[in-house]
């Protein structure tokens, strides 16, 4: 789903980069499915008074439950699913941020549901019928639905010192 060529790569210097990592400056979208923005907060962030966060791209639904039980629900700071053109209001691509990500699993497979700030409840891929919730159905992640933060634009400066 995403895919970047060597030109794109941006050579970090030695002993900042993880083991085996590669980082690029541009990726390409392969395939126009929704796909996932999860920030968590570092592991040492509650020593640290910045609270320094990282955030993983995540291509598949199923990949994003795997991720969240894998991790302390605490440290998760936000979800948003980007949804492509197919799929948005604008015709364009679009963002939905989550506040709650269910599984689903029944003898059809495995289905993951979300939950955006207006409480509406979609799925990440494409699917028939929505499964009925269930003995099946569990709960993963559940966060509040925070408020847009206003930003103020900045004063033009008098050019006087």
């Amino acid at each position: 789903m995403f895919h970047s060529l060597p030109q794109y790569e941006f050579q970090v210097p030695e002993g900042l980069a993880g083991p085996g990592s590669k980082h690029w400056r541009a990726v390409v979208m392969t395939l126009h499915m929704p796909w996932f923005l999860l920030t968590l907060d570092h592991v040492e962030a509650e020593a640290d008074p910045v609270r320094m966060s990282y955030t993983l791209c995540i291509a598949w639904d199923t990949d994003l439950a795997d991720a969240i039980r894998s991790i302390d629900a605490s440290r998760v700071r936000g979800l948003v699913a980007m949804m492509p053109a197919w799929a948005s209001p604008t015709g364009q691509w679009s963002s939905r941020q989550i506040t709650e990500v269910w599984q689903d699993v029944n003898d059809a497979g495995t289905f993951i549901t979300l939950t955006d700030v207006a409480g509406e409840k979609f799925d990440a891929g494409v699917r028939g019928k929505a499964p009925v919730g269930g003995a099946g159905c569990e709960l993963l992640l559940r966060l509040p639905a925070s408020q847009p933060r206003v930003l103020r634009p900045r004063r033009a400066g008098s050019g006087r010192t």
